[in-house]
């Protein structure tokens, strides 16, 4: 399970237990809005109001990517094609 928080957070829980195993913070500079896994589980992606989209690995907890080109406003929420050979986005503007 991957959640997203105020704190400028995203967390992995393990979802058997309900202990978090993982919190991604590099970068990260306002609010994160959301965060899904790759159809394969190996990314994350997620969004912040800093109007970053960013792609991390999820065994390592390691940011990979981040997207800023093009948004003005701040990052609603992103997806993985089922492929995970893309990744669609939202933005306030």
């Amino acid at each position: 399970i991957v959640t997203t928080s105020g704190d400028n957070t995203v967390r992995v829980w393990d979802a058997a237990t309900g202990v978090c195993v993982s919190t991604l913070i590099k970068g990260n500079t306002d609010f994160m809005l959301s965060a899904s896994y790759s159809p394969d589980g190996t990314r994350i992606v997620t969004t912040s109001g800093d109007n970053t989209v960013r792609v991390w690995d999820a065994a390592t907890g390691v940011c990979v990517s981040t997207l800023i080109k093009g948004n003005t406003d701040f990052m609603l929420s992103a997806s993985y094609s089922p492929d995970g050979t893309r990744i669609v986005t939202t933005s306030g503007d």
